[in-house]
């Protein structure tokens, strides 16, 4: 078992249910709950802002109070996603961690809990009120979109959510700017990713019925779009994070070490996004197109950082 399999679990694959676990594969289940992508992704993704913020890097001690919060959030909301899906999770995906029985709903809650916890003493212990209360928000409208937002009013209501990383993340340097134009035009980055991330995912919990008519359980934004409707608004939203992106250094001093991944990486995610396009009903160019634009969002994070460090 490697970590390719475990970021696949995340889709209900590559992890059998058995009558019984060993210490081992019940420990793939509780690393599988938590989501390993986005114990990276998220408190990269504020460290990104962060460092934009001060165009530089804070002490060390604040460099890890932040990615410790920001794994913990992360590693709350996505725990607590998926106990509140464990009842639906049993048809969709059952042989994801609660309802394969490798991970106990009530241990998973615990867990969600816990993380929730200790990421708020974190941010209120070692940064400020501003940031405190940004995290707040952004647990609580994640719990809520878990609990009653995502089914009745549709995926496409995570993005908004996911944009406060980034404010997050500049808040915890810089709370006195973060009202200013720079941190809002990265939450909007944060929120089209999402928006194409989660419409790559929304075809994964297609399914299709014995005359092979799809069966669509859960909303984008209050309408149901077909399959290949929902592979077009990706490439669509795909299009639009890579213009954005790139628009960034006119908002900001960013060098080349900013332009060329970000250029590169996009033009990847725009390839992965076409031929999902192509392909809709294939899960294979799905897959690729959720994880190029994973990496994407990854690389203009990295760039950012990177551009900063070398030319502040």
């Amino acid at each position: 078992m490697n970590l390719v399999k475990v970021i696949r679990a995340d889709f209900g694959s590559d992890l059998p249910a058995r009558a019984t676990y060993g210490f081992r594969e019940r420990a793939w289940g509780y690393l599988t709950l938590a989501r390993p992508l986005f114990l990276v992704l998220t408190p990269f993704n504020a460290a990104s802002a962060a460092v934009l913020a001060i165009r530089g890097l804070p002490p060390w001690e604040l460099i890890l109070a932040g990615l410790f919060t920001g794994a913990l959030a992360a590693a709350g909301v996505n725990i607590f996603n998926r106990y509140a899906d464990r009842r639906r999770d049993i048809t969709l995906w059952p042989q994801r961690a609660i309802p394969s029985g490798r991970v106990p709903a009530g241990a998973a809650l615990a867990i969600a809990l816990t993380a929730y916890a200790a990421s708020l003493a974190l941010c209120w212990v070692f940064f400020n009120p501003a940031s405190f209360y940004i995290l707040l928000a952004a647990i609580v409208l994640g719990s809520l979109y878990s609990t009653h937002l995502r089914d009745k009013v549709g995926y496409l209501s995570l993005p908004p959510v996911e944009g406060l990383i980034f404010l997050c993340g500049w808040a915890c340097l810089a709370p006195a700017t973060v009202l200013t134009a720079l941190p809002w035009y990265l939450y909007l980055l944060g929120v089209v990713w999402q928006a194409a991330h989660i419409m790559a995912h929304y075809a994964l919990n297609i399914r299709y019925d014995d005359k092979d008519n799809p069966t669509i359980a859960t909303p984008a934004l209050w309408g149901k779009p077909s399959p290949r409707a929902a592979a077009r608004l990706t490439l669509g939203l795909t299009a639009l994070l890579f213009v954005m992106s790139l628009l960034l250094p006119l908002l900001t001093s960013l060098s080349w070490l900013y332009i060329a991944p970000v250029a590169g990486f996009g033009l990847y995610a725009l390839y992965r996004a076409a031929a999902y396009a192509r392909q809709p009903r294939d899960k294979a160019p799905t897959h690729r197109a959720w994880s190029a634009l994973a990496l994407y969002r990854l690389a203009i994070s990295a760039a950012i950082i990177l551009s900063i460090l070398v030319y502040p």
